[in-house]
């Protein structure tokens, strides 16, 4: 059974863009700062919908999916793993030593059969599944997982900026038995094997010049057609058993709205939306499918580095006092998301309700910008915006706040998230910039670090403070209850230095059709098909 693609133009999206710039083609918030707007319930954190057990599954067809972005390479090391840039595409490929259940939110094995660690959570051992293959006929034993996870770091995909200054190395101890030895005592190093160095690839795919997509999941790449669509056929020899599924193929569309449209129209069977009005219609249309949070969805980047207006954190409190993120919502959004400058916001798990965020204070922002001239700031800092319409609003709107405040705002608008990419992540010259960090639900610690750390290389805001160092090592080693104490006072500190500026969460939900069923939702977005399948309730 494979529907139709009704969309009349297909398009890239630029997958480093959809990670770190998820913000830029629309997400907003309403409300106070904090609070969810009076027009809109909060959203449900979870599977949604009618869930009904349907006995067995139908066997057969094409289930397509209207993706967020293109995974333009298959190889693990180029290809930021979410998915919101094409993460999903490789988990199909590769499959993961262990994923998120959204459920027990907790960490499971899934390529491993167990995984464990010491004492303090200075070494983690993982025993592998017996009798695992990948798509070629070999083994997938320890000695692949070592080979596999040192060319990811020798590749320096995205994830090594977090696991290379952690990890002292990785052993077979014997053919099922990987361990992993950690410089520093990390409580959910798990959670960084269910990303793209948990995503085994074969030693063929490594073997010659060219690397090829040879991995242990349960789909194998048949045709890929770039901006057009990725077919990828069910593989007879998955050691999770047989799939429902012949094929599974995934099709990119321009923005939410046209994957909505595409849905509507039965097009797709599944798609992923981050717009908050898309996703709110999706809602209201009573589609099931799979909602979760994304902390600093929607951010204003604000440059620390030596020279910089935001360097001073006088600019930067000044800044955060001046901006009313719900009155950005409702100028630019129509007031359908929620609007927060917490660093977790009401609607996370993490969120810490005693802990006050900066209030909305223009007197207080201009007696800071004062002070600030006074001490040689000129009063003029530089935004740069999305030249699209939600990202020309907004930047006109936090103008407006911040000239009121005292500040002069020379905006530039870029017409592509490859052109901010580039200023803000890779040669960092910029002052301020709408963005977005997504820190996610399942274990906040990995983003704060290359977010907010000062030595991690992903740092672009420059923010260096040995205290939230300190806190966010102390996340790292810290498990079960006591971890929401710590993120607390991470909370606190942000709330003081203010290394970016929050808006809102991003609530992305994952819509489906009635007779779509058995997808699994694992972490940072990224979905599983092994026991996806298509048609009525038996």
């Amino acid at each position: 059974m494979t529907r139709s693609l009704l969309s009349a133009r297909l398009v890239a999206t630029i997958g480093a863009g959809a990670l770190v710039l998820s913000a830029c083609g629309g997400n907003g918030g309403s409300g106070s700062a904090g609070t969810a707007s009076a027009e809109s319930p909060e959203p449900t954190i979870g599977v949604i919908g009618d869930q009904q057990d349907c006995g067995e599954p139908v066997e057969g067809g094409t289930l397509t999916l209207a993706d967020f972005a293109e995974a333009r390479s298959l190889n693990p090391a180029e290809t930021i793993a979410t998915g919101y840039s094409g993460g999903t595409a490789l988990a199909a490929v590769y499959d993961v030593l262990v994923h998120y259940d959204p459920e027990t939110q907790e960490f499971e094995p899934h390529l491993a059969e167990d995984v464990t660690s010491n004492e303090d959570f200075t070494q983690w051992t993982v025993t592998l599944r017996d009798g695992v293959t990948f798509s070629d006929g070999t083994p997938l034993n320890a000695q692949a997982v070592v080979d596999s996870v040192n060319w990811y770091l020798g590749n320096r995909g995205f994830d090594a900026a977090v696991i290379a200054p952690n990890l002292g190395g990785v052993r077979a101890e014997d053919d099922r038995t990987v361990v992993f030895d950690l410089n520093t005592p990390w409580a959910t190093f798990p959670a960084m094997l269910g990303q793209a160095v948990g995503m085994i690839v074969a030693p063929a795919a490594i073997a010659g010049q060219e690397f090829q997509p040879i991995g242990a999941g349960p789909f194998t790449l048949a045709d890929y057609a770039p901006q057009e669509e990725l077919v990828l056929d069910a593989r007879d020899d998955y050691w999770g058993g047989d799939l429902p599924l012949d094929q599974l193929r995934f099709v990119w569309l321009n923005n939410d709205d046209a994957r909505f449209e595409t849905l509507e129209a039965d097009g797709a069977d599944v798609t992923v939306l981050r717009d908050p009005a898309v996703v709110q219609r999706a809602r209201d249309a009573g589609y099931s499918g799979y909602l979760t949070v994304q902390n600093l969805g929607n951010v204003v980047m604000l440059n620390n580095a030596e020279g910089r207006p935001a360097a001073d954190p006088r600019v930067r409190q000044a800044i955060a006092l001046a901006t009313d993120p719900a009155v950005l919502d409702q100028r630019v959004y129509g007031g359908v998301d929620i609007a927060s400058k917490a660093l977790f916001s009401d609607l996370s798990r993490w969120h810490s309700p005693d802990v006050e965020v900066v209030p909305n204070e223009v007197e207080e922002a201009r007696a800071l910008v004062e002070e600030a001239k006074a001490d040689g700031f000129d009063g003029t800092i530089g935004y740069l915006g999305n030249a699209s319409p939600a990202g020309r609003d907004q930047a006109l709107a936090v103008q407006a706040m911040l000239e009121n405040a005292g500040f002069t705002v020379e905006t530039e608008l870029l017409q592509t998230t490859a052109d901010i990419i580039q200023r803000v992540f890779v040669s960092r010259d910029y002052d301020m910039s709408q963005s977005g960090l997504s820190v996610s639900e399942e274990d906040p610690f990995q983003r704060l670090y290359t977010s907010f750390h000062s030595q991690s290389q992903s740092n672009a805001s420059g923010y260096a403070s040995p205290e939230m160092d300190a806190l966010i090592t102390e996340l790292q080693g810290t498990q079960g209850d006591d971890r929401q104490e710590v993120v607390t006072r991470i909370e606190e500190l942000y709330q003081e230095d203010v290394p970016v500026l929050p808006l809102s969460p991003v609530t992305p939900f994952v819509p489906w059709q009635d007779d779509v069923h058995g997808i699994q939702p694992i972490n940072e977005g990224m979905l599983l098909f092994d026991e996806a399948w298509i048609g009525e309730c038996s």
